[in-house]
């Protein structure tokens, strides 16, 4: 068995470095077929892949697949996003996220944005306890968000840091506008299984709110520290099936990577994810 599983593994490096090869090949019709089996590799594949460019490229060619190479890492990003919507409505949120992530960061591995958030999300769900009121814990929550991680909202856009929204630059910088430290709070709310979700109005912007059912228990001023203040009346809603489900936060997400991601987002990255946020769309 172990011996089949070496040779799996050296038959699959052996394909991915002649596939990296081919992309040398100036031929379309090559071209398309090595892309085609790159994409159904995987991102796993592509990774691999993106890691050992300077073991298999010439020098001069190096620049050049690493943005081929990069490229499709971000267009897998959408079938593997649809694959969690098949799901239901309801998934890892986390998944979601890096998957929106790696659109504008094509070589972000789920290991690298599993760290990034994994210890304020590991102390939360430490720190919560059997018992504890839907207040109590969206309290512990802003504790840790705000006093524990020191989460500042700059409310000075002028700042440059509204434009981070971005996790991975969210929770290296902790400097951030109200976008940024709602995506941190639908981040760790969602790991700890807090129902806390974006409710969308008729009129544009978004609340963040606690679910219970189908209705709101209450909702949190993102430019006051998460001060707990009275719920999104129902009629204020916009209507729509999705509200209160984890679908809600990609959508925030997506929508804010597409306004406030790395400027200038490229061509690929803005039809990404606008095909992103159709998918999502309310």
């Amino acid at each position: 068995m172990t011996g089949k599983t070496v040779g799996d593994r050296e038959l699959r490096t052996s394909e991915l470095r002649s596939l990296m090869e081919l992309m040398l090949d100036g031929d379309e019709v090559t071209a398309r077929l090595v892309r085609n089996r790159l994409k159904s590799l995987g991102w796993k594949a592509l990774n691999y892949c993106i890691n050992n460019i300077e073991d298999v490229i010439p020098v001069r060619s190096r620049a050049a697949v690493r943005r081929s190479l990069q490229g499709l890492s971000a267009k897998c990003c959408l079938d593997e996003l649809q694959a969690l919507l098949a799901a239901g409505p309801f998934f890892f949120v986390p998944d979601g996220l890096y998957v929106l992530s790696r659109i504008l960061m094509p070589e972000l591995t789920p290991g690298d944005f599993h760290d990034c958030y994994i210890e304020p999300a590991g102390d939360l769900v430490s720190e919560l306890r059997d018992g504890m009121t839907a207040v109590e814990k969206v309290e512990m929550l802003n504790y840790i968000v705000f006093d524990r991680y020191g989460f500042e909202l700059l409310k000075d856009m002028w700042h440059g840091h509204e434009a981070l929204v971005l996790i991975p630059e969210i929770m290296e910088s902790r400097r951030v506008g109200v976008v940024g430290v709602s995506t941190v709070y639908f981040l760790l709310a969602s790991y700890a299984g807090l129902p806390v979700y974006p409710v969308f109005p008729k009129s544009p912007g978004y609340f963040v709110a606690y679910f219970e059912g189908e209705r709101t228990l209450f909702s949190m001023d993102m430019g006051n520290r998460g001060r707990i203040s009275d719920p999104v009346p129902r009629r204020m809603w916009l209507p729509t099936d999705f509200m209160g489900t984890d679908r809600t936060i990609l959508y925030l997400y997506a929508t804010a990577l597409r306004r406030f991601g790395h400027t200038p987002l490229s061509w690929l990255q803005v039809s990404l994810l606008d095909r992103a946020i159709e998918m999502l769309k309310l």
